[in-house]
């Protein structure tokens, strides 16, 4: 594609290349409506078009000391647009990629994202439970729910027989399931809000 020369465009160029803004501005204005057009002929999206071009030219002006050793700046400017509209799209690309995953992922674990909110608020809730038990109840809890071990594990842990940490265990579930009962408004209210977020 033929992008018409900038008049004095060496001498334009070995101004902003010192940091001259108003030799920039006119490289800005002079190339701006062209490469926008090359940009959105690609792109489709105005904005995401405007963006690029953006990009272009700050990308100019942030090596613009390597501007006088450019003999032909219109070739120069249009391989940088094309490059940069390129490397945009492999980046929507890979967002894309990553959002449909992301999707994936909360539907592999819950089929709704209420679900996943009032899954995590009942888990937050279970841990304010658990922070209200006994030091005793809450060892053999944490050590049978977190840990995984058995009965007989657990009381050579804590040091006290078997029937003691039936009765600790049974007792941590009892108080956190009376918990999670008194708890159970907030989460339909969370379920409600997260409902009315969505219209």
């Amino acid at each position: 594609m033929n992008i018409s020369h900038l008049p004095n465009e060496k001498e334009v160029l070995k101004k902003v290349s010192q940091g001259d803004s108003a030799g920039f501005q006119l490289i800005f204005t002079h190339y701006y409506d062209t490469l926008f057009s090359v940009a959105l002929s690609y792109i489709k999206v105005s904005e995401w078009a405007e963006d690029i071009i953006q990009q272009v030219f700050l990308r100019i002006w942030e090596k613009r000391h390597t501007l006088p050793d450019i003999d032909h700046f219109d070739r120069y400017i249009f391989i940088l647009t094309r490059n940069e509209i390129l490397s945009s799209m492999r980046k929507q690309i890979v967002r894309q990629k990553y959002k449909v995953r992301v999707r994936e992922m909360f539907q592999e674990e819950f089929n709704t994202p209420e679900q996943y909110l009032i899954a995590k608020q009942k888990g937050e809730t279970i841990r304010k439970a658990v922070g209200n038990l006994s030091a005793k109840q809450q060892q053999a809890w944490k050590l049978s729910r977190e840990k995984g071990l058995s009965y007989e594990e657990i009381s050579t842990e804590m040091g006290i027989s078997i029937p003691t940490v039936k009765s600790h265990i049974s007792n941590a579930l009892g108080a956190i399931r009376k918990f999670l009962a008194d708890y159970r408004y907030d989460l339909y209210i969370l379920l409600i809000i997260s409902l009315l977020l969505q219209q």
